[in-house]
């Protein structure tokens, strides 16, 4: 009994740690104007393969404008801290969009997927390299470069609710099962 609740608790620790919000989206950035940059320190639970997103208000009160494509120069670079000897450094030429959200008036738009390869601390360096000014929308309204789980997010909420169920089922089966086995020790007794 004493293992399966031992089962019971790993499992609502990897549902709370695995699942929650800070280990889906890890790092959240203000869009770095010409030649300035911006940095964060972020911590991953487990590894996996991250996507480099960008969100940019809609200058329409309908939120009808649609762009396809947004052309910048970002140089990205994630470290790994504490002995993580990772190190990454991507070139992000184009944001491509992946759908919006109508009730706050947000384009989404994806620029890269980075694959992170264990647990640990991170930190995230944007630098904009993009002379240019060709990334004119940024400046009007801003934007906030998210760096988030590459994950289909039906799937993930229901593998976490699953084991979200399973670890609170493995708890009360190990509870009832001590409690009967402390009534039938305590009745053999006597």
């Amino acid at each position: 009994m004493l293992l399966i609740l031992l089962l019971g608790i790993f499992c609502l620790h990897l549902r709370y740690t695995r699942g929650s919000v800070e280990n889906r989206q890890v790092a959240n950035l203000p869009f770095p104007g010409d030649g300035l940059s911006v940095a964060e320190i972020f911590h991953v639970e487990n590894g996996g393969k991250f996507k480099l997103c960008l969100d940019v208000p809609s200058e329409d009160i309908d939120g009808s404008q649609e762009q396809i494509l947004i052309k910048t120069v970002l140089k990205v670079t994630i470290v790994g801290r504490n002995g993580n000897d990772f190190r990454n450094t991507q070139y992000i030429e184009e944001f491509r969009s992946y759908g919006s959200i109508r009730s706050s008036r947000i384009n989404l738009f994806k620029g890269a997927t980075i694959e992170l390869p264990r647990k640990g601390d991170y930190k995230i360096e944007i630098v904009n390299e993009d002379h240019d000014g060709t990334f004119d929308n940024c400046s009007k309204t801003g934007g906030i470069i998210r760096l988030s789980r590459d994950e289909k997010q039906p799937e993930a909420h229901l593998r976490y609710l699953l084991l979200h169920i399973l670890s609170y089922a493995l708890i009360i089966i190990s509870i009832i099962g001590m409690v009967i086995f402390g009534i039938t020790t305590n009745f053999k007794s006597n």
